[in-house]
C-alpha cells in the first residue's frame, strides 16, 4: 500500500472503530507501524483508537498518515452526537 493509499484509507473513516481497523491493515509483519521517527505496536495503536478521548489521548496516537488528526476529528463528532441524543 503506497502512502497516498494509506492517507486516503484513513481519511475516509467515518468512526473510531473504522480507523483501528484501518491501522490494523497498515501493521508490517511484525505488527508495526511506522510513525513520523519510530514504528508502534499496530495492535496498541489500535486498541488506543477505539478508546480515544479528547484532550486526555491526542498525544497517544500518531501523525502519520493522518491518523491522530482523523481521530481528533471522529472523537469530536462523536461526541457531539452523543450529547443530541442525551
Amino acid at each position: 500500500m503506497t502512502k497516498e493509499q494509506k492517507y486516503d484509507a484513513v481519511n475516509k473513516t467515518e468512526s473510531l472503530d473504522e480507523l483501528a481497523d484501518v491501522i490494523l491493515l497498515f501493521a508490517d509483519e511484525n505488527g508495526m507501524i511506522q510513525g513520523r521517527t519510530r514504528k508502534f505496536h499496530a495492535l496498541t495503536y489500535s486498541l488506543t483508537c477505539r478508546e480515544f478521548e479528547m484532550p486526555y489521548m491526542h498525544n497517544y496516537l500518531t501523525r502519520e498518515f493522518g491518523i491522530r488528526q482523523q481521530a481528533i476529528m471522529l472523537s469530536f463528532y462523536r461526541d457531539i452526537e452523543q450529547r443530541r441524543n442525551a
